[in-house]
């Protein structure tokens, strides 16, 4: 993420340094880039610095490492959905769940940070908010799945 976003930072630079602003969409071409590389960039950051700091939950559940292909982590996130808005599934926190009821609200929602007629800048929210959404739920699939299949290999023995 975080070559990503330096990436499309360093593309906005030269398109804005080369072309002095006179491409197709104006000033919105390299602006729309260096915005997205700064999100991009500061996405990572928080992604990489989130890893080393531990969770509560994470400390609590002790979890496994995760499994599961990606039809198997897809299958079990309504599952997954229904166990922790039960209190069954204490290796994910409730406030998960209301995190990710807010992102399909927010890409649903005609409302946005930024409008959607801006080119590049009003779709990049949006990327942004359904990338950490799918990544999220597929990473705590294969952590439920982990857990549940542990569950099961304790109770069968």
């Amino acid at each position: 993420m975080i070559v990503v976003g330096g990436l499309l930072l360093v593309a906005g630079l030269v398109v804005a340094v080369v072309t002095g602003g006179d491409v197709a969409g104006g000033w919105l071409l390299p602006v729309g880039l260096i915005a997205a590389g700064l999100g991009a960039l500061v996405a990572g950051v928080v992604a990489a610095a989130r890893r080393r700091v531990p969770m509560r939950a994470a400390i609590r559940a002790h979890r496994a490492a995760p499994v599961g292909s990606p039809v198997r982590r897809a299958r079990a996130v309504p599952a997954m959905v229904l166990a922790t808005a039960r209190g069954r599934n204490p290796a994910l926190p409730r406030y998960q769940l209301v995190l990710w009821l807010v992102a399909v609200a927010y890409l649903i929602s005609p409302i946005d940070f930024i409008p959607e007629f801006l080119p590049l800048l009003g779709i990049g929210d949006d990327i942004g908010v359904g990338t950490w959404l799918l990544t999220s739920m597929y990473a705590e699939a294969g952590n439920y799945l982990a857990v549940r299949d542990s569950s099961r290999e304790v109770d069968a023995g």
